[in-house]
């Protein structure tokens, strides 16, 4: 199996994880690109990656010793945790940049429209947000997940270039795909709030691997 260690060295005591996991991990992300570029139902596309993942880390869990297994589910809910309080800290970030910033752009607008892909265009508000939400919500969870078994034990700095690394993503897709015209603030906005989840990140993550490696 192929492994990187993961956390920082206590004595002989070392933790490694399979980096694959942590690629794997990025499935809802590949689902949004895949759907801004192609077309294709995000739903359908999620369908897809989802299922595609399950299938793999399923398989991998079968083979893993029950020592594997459990480092695996230890760096997993580090990831999980660290990447949801990682997506309030941006949310929040977001909130008072926008609060700050006068300009009439409104930076949750694209949650709204993630609701309309997934619960359909005639479904209510509630519906509408809750399923937006939600996706956001695992975005953020899931891009915590990858970075915690690819490079988790690294640190703040990581953790920024881990934020960055998205932003440029957003950069390339987002004005295009929801014609944002208020460029400027869009992309001050983005950038200094995924500066923010990646901070938050990076800096959990490696405390938490540091207790779990010891």
């Amino acid at each position: 199996m192929i492994e990187q260690r993961v956390g920082l060295e206590h004595g002989a005591g070392r933790l490694h994880v399979p980096p694959a996991v942590g690629l794997a991990a990025l499935f809802s992300g590949v689902a949004l690109v895949a759907h801004v570029v192609s077309g294709i139902s995000l739903r359908a596309m999620l369908l897809l990656t989802s299922s595609t993942v399950a299938l793999s880390v399923g398989a991998l869990w079968r083979r893993a010793a029950p020592d594997d297994r459990r480092r695996l589910a230890h760096v997993f809910a580090i990831g999980a945790g660290t990447g949801l309080l990682a997506t309030v800290a941006y949310d929040a970030a977001k909130y008072a940049l926008s609060i700050w910033d006068p300009s009439p752009y409104n930076p949750f607008e694209v949650i709204r429209i993630f609701g309309v892909l997934l619960a359909g265009p005639s479904a209510g508000p509630v519906l509408t947000y809750a399923s937006g939400i939600t996706f956001h919500a695992v975005n953020g969870t899931s891009f915590g997940i990858a970075y915690t078994f690819l490079f988790g034990s690294r640190g703040a700095l990581a953790g920024i270039v881990w934020g960055l690394f998205l932003e440029t993503f957003q950069l390339t897709l987002y004005p295009g795909w929801l014609n944002i015209r208020a460029y400027r603030e869009f992309a001050q906005i983005s950038a200094l709030s995924h500066v923010v989840y990646g901070l938050v990140l990076g800096l959990l993550a490696r405390r938490l691997l540091w207790r779990i490696a010891r």
